[in-house]
């Protein structure tokens, strides 16, 4: 598998540490593995942080809101999400805006994982 994927659940909220090739079978993996945690935890606050070698496809981008909607991801779901690699940032903030034209951006995409978290933490 070309995916690193930790999922540690915290107090609040969960963190997701993510590393590896952006393409559409590892967003499967990875979100279906994020909201099997949260329904475990009860907790729908989420942490992530990425380092992709290579973006999700502008195809790829555009499939997100389907797969998010065949995972159940929802409004009770927020997502503080810090992408780490300069270069796959744009392509991230694309999806996220792909989701929120949807009606389906449930969250921020950062560069500072502190600033992530605190934002998290302070949505209701």
């Amino acid at each position: 598998m070309d995916l690193e994927l930790k999922i540690t659940p915290h107090e609040h909220y969960i963190h997701v540490n993510v590393r590896g090739m952006g393409n559409y079978e590892n967003a499967l993996l990875m979100w279906r593995s994020v909201v099997d945690a949260c329904e475990k935890q009860q907790c729908f606050k989420v942490l992530g942080e990425q380092y992709l070698f290579d973006s999700v496809s502008t195809a790829e981008a555009f499939d997100h809101p389907a797969l998010f909607k065949k995972l159940g991801i929802n409004r009770k779901y927020t997502f503080a999400w810090v992408d780490n690699n300069p270069r796959t940032l744009e392509t991230t903030q694309f999806v996220r805006d792909v989701l929120a034209n949807r009606s389906m951006g449930y969250g921020r995409v950062f560069t500072d994982v502190e600033a992530a978290k605190r934002w998290l933490l302070e949505q209701d």
